[in-house]
């Protein structure tokens, strides 16, 4: 009964109707998840488990907010019971994006074709030499790379990236991404560290990438290029102009979730609201940035965050540093301090031309709440911390840090320590590195040491880590507490088409060893590969194991699958995908919870018209519990259609969704569904008239009715609300300061003035197109008042004498600094040069001809000692030679013995500033007798 209703409803939601065709998504549940993922990062871990909750509400399977929670409960901050899930959590709902992988894989064909007719478009987004024009007029209005290290946090989303352009994403030895609509982004990875980005088409998207130092989440907006109007160039200026203003920004979200046995009986189980203020601007100091954040629960509202920073800063002789203040997040972090949220101030700054870089920071420990609107939401805690932390870099292959903590307050718990104190190192080389970091609590020690190897198609990291048992950090418990052992983790890419990856960590656990025996290793394997067979499909390969035998909860899990994903086109593009997986599971402490099991999945997804899709899913478990040899066959069976466009033309955006969820026999307490069928509706519409400005609203209905025993049958109802918008404020704080320097003869071409060096007059200096200044005797230039960030700078080379050329770059960029004089220097020198051909003369005439042959390896020097040897065509030349008498003389010894000159050795010659002088040396090829 419960499909022949799932069929019916499906039958009516699949009558043909004149749908437009475009693209857009929900952003919601990813968008709570990662704001749940900044306050988890600030150490406000009450606002980051509501938002993760959330995010479970509107799709109660999002492996993110999940997998946070978790780690929430293994931190201690949050107790299972004190965590109320919104539904329980469905095994198997790939929903709209199944198949991506195939689906991404399909696009690269396309993509290099698109590549190919856009090569001006590319160059514009990839980092390289400016012309004049370009160094005069643009600057690119997105980034044209975007690095996975610690500037990601910095980096404002989403990403905005005008139709047929690209981006490069730079990481650490890439292992594998992920992109959720490969119709509207394409992704191609270049080498083992960098991936080239490319709008497709126009709409919201994400791509997930995993590299060796996490997992990274970056939001695209796919915009089309004006038709008209500006050109891109005169864009990006105002685009420039525009970045530099100060920037308003608010978002607003409302969240209610209602859930009972009936719609007339539905109670409010959470209602929250969330207010968020931020400004952002370029000042002649640095570029300022604020926040703050208010949230009302059911009865009561706080300012729970409030920071201002200040970055990239410049005040007199410091550069470079950044200011924090209120709540921020510590500024470093090791193996004695894993980083914390604190209100209160911190600093890092660079020193000593950046050999060195420093960071300081104090702070009540926790931040993440200011003030106190509403008494005993949050009790201020007693408890501080402060720490100093120096990093000496004497090349840029090299690091080397040292820094100390210190925590007090009669809040602390008192096992924890005052004082720790930690030591790293890295050495970086051309194609492996090494590193290491040490702790000290004043009474235990932790270390670890690794290295990294990185070839065209391997990829190689080994880490070993000695951490004590009894070894506190200055927050709380060690990372990986009483655990010896080394980790090895491998990617291997042998051909375009098959690249696998393998992670084997091998530990002893001395915190919590096994009973039986405590010297017993713990052996932890992840291999995963994958194989493309052609454009339309591919193959996967996995095993894992975790042999946790040398801990006291002993148990060993293995797992290994295959899957295959197939696409083709048959009246309608299809996604198509097979799977099976063997698991076995033995607990030795826990007997009852052993069980073997086989799975297969299979899962079919087409498009019918626009963006309309329906998709079919289907489980299938044959599970057996080993320890009472009872069997089940946990299966389910899933179906739906969804919808995502555009309505017309308008900035209104819509999307619906409609599922049903049929599981059957799940009444074992170990299967691994949840027990519940559902039929579940939901529905968005959103009005986004720019990329500054949002307006969107939501609800979902899901009507569960279970069999498995302990869950009950009931309806949830959750609605969603808010807005986002963005103003331009028009008022920008520019620096005000002066561009000065010299133009002179720069007699040694380093592209620095000395006091013999000439000064050169008359020659045109540009600011910019339009402004200019000229030399004057003294070969001095003076751009006053100049109110921008930057000033681009050109000498005009059609104002040099003939036979000059500029020693140093002919157009320059530089900051301009706020009252301060800015030195700009041109070097420039004469063309004056003494060249010429050592070759055979063949015809006997003297001169170098067609049938002559330059003679390779020959040396000749200048009356001060300055030599030069012949290229493989017998070419020699004294560059930049100084102007006045020379003498030129060949070297002998030099010479091929049976070759002999037919002029003199030495060559007495007048050079003259800005010519060249040619002087040939034939040689007379000696007969054999």
């Amino acid at each position: 009964m419960k499909r022949l209703l799932a069929i019916i409803l499906i039958t009516v939601l699949l009558t043909p109707v004149n749908i437009p065709v475009a693209g857009a998504a929900s952003l919601m549940p990813e968008f709570l998840c990662e704001t749940g993922i900044k306050f988890y990062k600030q150490g406000r871990y009450e606002e980051a488990l509501q938002s993760f909750l959330q995010a479970l509400i509107l799709e109660p399977d999002y492996k993110p907010a999940l997998g946070y929670i978790q780690m929430l409960k293994q931190k201690g901050t949050v107790k299972e019971e004190d965590i109320a899930y919104p539904t329980a959590q469905p095994a198997f709902a790939p929903g709209p994006n199944l198949g991506l992988e195939d689906s991404d894989l399909t696009k690269l064909e396309k993509e290099v074709i698109l590549e190919r007719r856009s090569t001006k478009a590319l160059a514009r987004s990839l980092p390289g030499e400016l012309t004049l024009e370009d160094t005069t007029t643009t600057m690119p209005a997105v980034p044209s790379i975007i690095r996975l290290d610690e500037t990601f946090a910095q980096l404002s989303q989403p990403i905005e990236i005008t139709q047929g352009m690209s981006i490069i994403i730079s990481g650490r030895s890439i292992q594998r991404f992920l992109v959720v609509e490969p119709n509207i982004l394409t992704v191609e990875q270049k080498n083992p560290d960098e991936l080239l980005v490319k709008a497709a088409n126009i709409g919201y998207t994400y791509v997930h990438i995993w590299d060796e130092n996490d997992r990274w989440t970056i939001e695209f907006l796919c915009t089309l290029p004006e038709p008209q109007g500006p050109t891109y160039d005169e864009m990006l200026r105002r685009e420039e102009e525009k970045a530099r203003n100060f920037r308003l920004t608010y978002d607003l979200s409302w969240n209610s979730y209602e859930s009972g046995r009936r719609i007339e009986s539905l109670r409010r189980s959470s209602y929250n609201w969330a207010h968020r203020l931020s400004l952002s601007g370029e000042t002649p100091y640095g570029n300022i940035n604020s926040e703050a954040d208010v949230r009302s629960l059911k009865t009561t509202t706080d300012l729970t965050y409030f920071s201002l920073a200040l970055t990239n800063g410049s005040i007199g002789p410091f550069q470079g540093f950044s200011l924090q203040g209120f709540d921020f997040s510590s500024p470093f972090t090791n193996l004695s301090f894993s980083g914390s949220g604190v209100r209160g101030a911190g600093l890092t700054s660079p020193a000593f031309n950046k050999k060195i870089q420093y960071s300081a920071f104090w702070g009540r420990e926790g931040g993440g709440r200011y003030g106190n609107l509403s008494p005993g939401l949050t009790k201020i805690q007693n408890s501080f911390l402060d720490g100093f932390n120096a990093a000496y870099s004497p090349t840029k292959a090299q690091v080397y840090r040292a820094s100390i903590v210190h925590g007090w307050g009669r809040n602390r718990d008192a096992y924890l320590p005052k004082y720790v104190y930690d030591t790293s190192g890295e050495w970086g080389f051309k194609s492996w590195g090494l590193n290491y970091d040490a702790g000290f609590d004043t009474e235990r020690v932790a270390y670890m040491a690794g290295t990294r190897l990185s070839r065209p198609k391997i990829n190689l990291t080994t880490q070993f880590r000695n951490i004590d048992k009894n070894y506190y950090s200055i927050t709380g418990k060690g990372w990986r507490s009483g655990e010896i052992g080394n980790s090895i983790n491998l990617n291997y890419q042998p051909t375009e088409k098959l690249s696998s990856s393998a992670l084997l960590d091998v530990f002893l656990d001395r915190a919590f060893p096994a009973t039986d025996e405590d010297s017993r290793l713990n052996e932890l394997l992840n291999w995963d590969a994958a194989y493309q067979i052609d454009d339309s499909s591919s193959l996967t390969l996995n095993y894992n194991l975790q042999n946790r035998l040398g801990s006291i909860s002993q148990s060993r899990y293995q797992a290994n699958g295959l899957n295959f994903s197939k696409g083709f086109y048959f009246l309608r593009d299809i996604s198509t995908t097979l799977g099976y997986y063997h698991q076995r599971n033995q607990s030795f402490t826990s007997p009852s919870s052993s069980y073997l099991n086989d799975k297969v999945t299979a899962a079919l997804r087409f498009d019918l018209m626009g963006g309309l899709h329906y998709y079919i899913n289907r489980e299938m478990n044959w599970l057996k519990e080993t320890y009472t040899g009872i069997t089940a066959a946990p299966n389910a069976y899933e179906t739906g259609i969804d919808w995502s466009d555009q309505l017309w033309t308008t900035p209104l955006y819509a999307s619906f969704r409609m599922a049903f969820r049929d599981e059957e026999d799940t009444t074992s307490s170990l299967s691994f569904l949840s027990g519940e069928d559902y039929l579940e509706g939901y529905t968005e519409l959103s009005y986004r008239p720019s990329p500054d400005r949002e307006i969107y609203g939501s609800c979902r209905m899901r009507n569960s009715w279970v069999e498995k025993p302990g869950l009950s049958a009931r309806i949830d109802f959750n609605f969603n609300a808010g807005m986002r918008y963005t103003w331009d404020t028009g008022v920008a704080w520019e620096s005000t300061g002066n561009v000065e320097g010299y133009v002179f003869k720069d007699l040694n071409s380093d592209g620095l003035r000395q006091r013999d060096e000439a000064p050169v007059e008359g020659v045109k200096i540009y600011l910019g197109k339009d402004k200019f200044q000229v030399t004057d005797i003294f070969g001095y230039y003076k751009f006053k008042k100049i109110k921008a960030r930057k000033a681009f700078l050109t000498l005009d080379a059609s104002s040099l004498q003939a036979g000059f050329v500029v020693t140093v770059p002919i157009a320059q960029e530089v900051a301009i600094l706020h009252n301060r004089n800015v030195v700009v220097d041109f070097g420039i020198i004469s063309r004056s040069e003494i060249s010429g051909l050592v070759f055979e003369d063949v015809n006997d005439d003297g001169q170098y001809g067609r049938g002559d042959i330059g003679v390779q390896g020959v040396t000749l020097t200048l009356e001060d000692g300055t030599q030069t040897v012949t290229d493989s065509v017998g070419k020699y030349a004294f560059a930049h030679a100084a102007v006045g008498e020379h003498i030129i003389t060949l070297d002998l010894n030099t010479l091929p013995v049976y070759y002999l000159p037919q002029t003199s050795l030495t060559k007495e010659i007048a050079l003259y500033e800005g010519l060249s002088f040619i002087h040939n040396i034939p040689l007379k090829k000696i007969k054999e007798e």
